[in-house]
């Protein structure tokens, strides 16, 4: 039977008018519940745009939070698209979820396809059921220990970036200083997490640097238009099978540690880094408790460089920024670093590290109007009563948490805009509620290499500040603003500095 113009366009219209039906009785969810929530609209919600870069945008969550705090309210409910979402602005209630009743809030709101998708699927977004063993198996992997034995490596990786800033101050040039440090942290992974010596500074053909900034930088209307069917639909998303990453990436990153792991075995070869440690857990056996399987060695080998790339990158992009705009804290920070360092024969190592408290206070503070992970998001994976309320975060609804809105928060700040590394002096950080400042998250689901990102961050800023004194250049388009698309730090504006040798 053939179908009329009249029949197809009756049909089309039906189906709006359900789906708008749908929406309006889903627009109804925290009204029902007596929950402040912000107004929605059709078939937005709250949310801004369609093709986003990830499942629910830094950029909406941080104006969430200030629409919420403006109200008066200490936690409210929004709508991505047709999906009610709750927002927590109170410290107290962010303890309670991160980590007094994590149990509550075990999974994190990133899409996760372990059936399909097993080379996708890692210690950040694994589910609950999963978990907790990956983690217990790979938390020795991020020991003080471990950090001391791959920390010359890191320190080896600067020399390349450090003779490649040495010509731009020669030749007086303008440099990128997130490309820069980009390259750092490609060359840094590469070596600790892959066991592959690069130098990004100079082989422009570098894969892995490649790889990188498509992950990061390029735009990818089939990543987005599979971010979008993440985030309206997650559960028929899984059930079609969509990966979380394009097939190329994950068979590169698959074929080099297949290929470093063959090397290594065949020619009885150990390296002090991240994938030895995944490698020797391997060889233990699967009836070890150490156990881990090869695609469990890709998927967090790929996660390692994913997070120690960008959120590494993208602290010491920020805390130069501040540097370079504050000459007299730069100055006192770089006399911190020679100080310390004299005591150390001048020699940088894991020791002299643990000394610079003053530094430690500048990347604080950096990370405060930059966090490197501007959303935190967790799915309530059973009913949960919100403390001393009637209120109930029903199983399955996603609660956000915008670490950028509690930094910039004037309750908490004072001048919330300047750049002032006092902030986290010890007297200063006991006078706040410690769940204020959670760059790397809190609880037993924080970032497990929060050590190690920290590490490479100040290993990158003391070699800078050690030889060169930088500003910002002219070229540099100011106040630089937040990219409201994705949940790690990025800038609009490209950040160009000058470097002065010492």
């Amino acid at each position: 039977m053939e179908l009329s113009v009249l029949d197809v366009l009756l049909f089309i219209v039906a189906t709006i008018i359900t789906i708008w039906f749908y929406f309006q009785n889903s627009y109804r969810y925290w009204d029902k519940r007596q929950v402040p929530y912000l107004k929605p609209v059709f078939p937005y919600g709250n949310s801004t745009t369609l093709l986003q870069k990830d499942s629910l945008p830094a950029g909406e969550v941080y104006n969430w939070y200030n629409e919420l705090k403006n109200k008066g309210h200490q936690f409210g409910g929004v709508w991505s698209f047709s999906r009610p979402v709750f927002v927590v602005l109170d410290p107290e209630y962010i303890k309670d979820i991160l980590t007094k009743d994590f149990h509550h809030f075990v999974n994190r709101e990133i899409y996760c396809n372990e059936k399909h998708d097993p080379l996708g699927t890692n210690l950040f977004n694994i589910e609950e059921q999963s978990w907790k063993l990956l983690r217990q198996k790979l938390t020795p992997t991020f020991t003080s220990g471990k950090m001391k034995m791959m920390f010359k490596s890191i320190v080896d990786c600067s020399d390349n970036m450090i003779k490649f800033l040495e010509k731009k101050s020669d030749a007086d040039e303008d440099i990128d200083i997130r490309e820069v440090l980009a390259s750092f942290t490609s060359d840094v992974i590469g070596n600790v997490a892959f066991g592959v010596e690069s130098n990004s500074f100079d082989d422009s053909k570098n894969d892995i640097r490649k790889y990188g900034k498509e992950i990061f930088e390029t735009f990818d209307l089939l990543l987005l238009l599979r971010i979008a069917a993440q985030r309206i639909c997650p559960n028929i998303s899984k059930k079609l099978g969509i990966k979380s990453m394009p097939d190329r990436m994950i068979e590169f990153f698959s074929n080099l540690v297949k290929t470093t792991m063959e090397y290594r075995t065949k020619n009885n070869i150990t390296r002090p880094d991240f994938l030895q440690l995944l490698i020797d857990m391997h060889q233990e056996g699967e009836t070890s408790e150490k156990y881990v399987n090869f695609d469990q060695i890709v998927a967090n080998t790929l996660l390692f460089f994913i997070a120690g790339f960008d959120t590494s990158s993208t602290t010491m992009t920020f805390t130069l920024y501040e540097l370079a705009r504050c000459p007299d804290i730069q100055e006192k920070t770089r006399q911190e670093i020679q100080k310390v360092l004299s005591k150390h024969e001048n020699k940088l190592t894991y020791e002299a590290l643990q000394e610079m408290t003053y530094l430690q206070q500048v990347v604080d503070e950096a990370m405060r109007i930059w966090p490197p992970l501007i959303t935190l998001g967790r799915i309530c994976t059973r009913d949960y009563r919100l403390r001393d309320s009637d209120i109930v975060i029903e199983k399955g609804t996603p609660v956000v948490i915008s670490t950028l809105g509690l930094g910039r928060d004037p309750r908490y700040y004072a001048d919330p805009e300047k750049f002032d590394p006092e902030r986290f002096s010890s007297e200063e950080k006991n006078k706040r509620h410690p769940y204020i400042h959670i760059p790397f998250g809190e609880g037993p689901r924080n970032c497990i290499g929060l050590r190690f990102g920290l590490m490479q961050s100040k290993i990158g800023i003391i070699r800078i500040l050690t030889n060169f004194r930088i500003h910002i250049s002219t070229k540099t388009k100011m106040p630089l603003t937040v990219d409201p698309s994705i949940f790690l730090l990025k800038s609009n504006e490209t950040l160009y500095l000058k470097a002065e040798k010492m």
